[in-house]
């Protein structure tokens, strides 16, 4: 079982600092939602994923899935006669979905690794998220290591789910051993609503679709990507906001981030997040990752960042991960 953020049954007037996602309300979704039909199956697909290749631009093909969750599925059936390379520490449905597919899973231990450590892996299936989960850290070397899946014979899973948060994107070229992911659900923060899709070649596009869910975004989740792609003013305006909210944080406790959360490190994850709790903040605590010594927190409004930085100035012991290099 993997362990994700986000509130389960909490107190009264905590701030849910524990999943990362846009913090101002797209109330444009709301309104969409008032006009969806219910009692009827929806074949959005297909439309879509047309549209949102023309509204971003994009030249390869699109897939659309509920969430990244189930995208990870789909490339798991894809990639299912290949062993996946993991970070250890690091999203854990990459790992999950390979075993669900008898996948052979080998663990790249580092939590900040260098290009290097990927350059030999042949045949394989590699998933990568950049900007990192749960470090944050923003990786520069992405054509090199595209390059290097393109010799060896093996396929990039490149999960950018915050790559909208980071101040840049790397440069890299789309070829046919890549594919990348990316999130409405971190954007627009509407994590209720499961929507998502993957960026690839044809021959790729044919065998993500084979696993696909009927209807498995809904009805919902029809309308939800619908009202996006007819509001793109939205990140214009609210991106600025977290980034300044970003730096703030990033000034007054030390750390530093290339997306929407932060990993700091403390004496005792368990300890620290509880002691939060009490005093109205949920942090995750990162052992679910292997880091028992660490804790990840998202980045909200002014008013709610600045009761965390309250509490976290109470910890004392408060630090940037000592093996990490921003």
């Amino acid at each position: 079982m993997v362990y994700h953020g986000g509130a389960r049954d909490v107190k009264k007037g905590t701030i849910d600092f524990s999943y990362s996602t846009n913090p101002y309300r797209p109330r444009f979704i709301e309104r969409y939602l008032k006009m969806v039909e219910f009692e009827k199956y929806h074949y959005c697909e297909d439309r879509l994923e047309e549209k949102i290749k023309k509204v971003f631009d994009v030249k390869e093909e699109v897939t659309i899935g509920a969430g990244i969750t189930e995208l990870l599925y789909m490339v798991a059936h894809a990639t299912r006669k290949e062993p996946s390379i993991i970070m250890r520490h690091t999203y854990g449905e990459y790992e999950r979905v390979s075993k669900l597919f008898g996948k052979p899973v080998h663990y790249i231990d580092s939590i900040d690794p260098d290009v290097g450590v990927f350059l030999d892996k042949k045949n394989s299936t590699i998933f990568f998220a950049n900007p990192n989960n749960p470090t944050g850290k923003l990786y520069d070397y992405m054509k090199e290591l595209i390059d290097s899946t393109e010799r060896n014979n093996s396929t990039l899973v490149l999960d950018e789910s915050f790559i909208s948060f980071a101040d840049k994107r790397p440069k890299y070229a789309h070829t046919e051993n890549l594919i990348v992911l990316r999130s409405f659900t971190k954007e627009y923060n509407v994590p209720g609503i499961r929507i998502g899709y993957a960026i690839s070649t044809m021959p790729f596009k044919k065998k993500l679709t084979e696993y696909r869910m009927p209807w498995g975004i809904g009805a919902a989740g029809c309308m939800a990507i619908e009202a996006i792609l007819e509001n793109r003013n939205y990140l214009a305006l609210t991106l600025p906001k977290i980034k300044k909210e970003r730096k703030r944080l990033e000034n007054v406790l030390g750390l530093r981030t290339n997306a929407n959360f932060f990993l700091a490190e403390v004496s005792d994850a368990k300890r620290a997040t509880g002691q939060l709790y009490e005093n109205g903040v949920l942090v995750r605590d990162c052992t679910s990752f292997g880091l028992s010594s660490m804790i990840r927190f998202s980045v909200k409004k002014p008013k709610e960042n600045s009761k965390l930085v309250e509490e976290l100035l109470k910890l004392k012991q408060l630090s940037p991960p000592s093996e990490v290099l921003y």
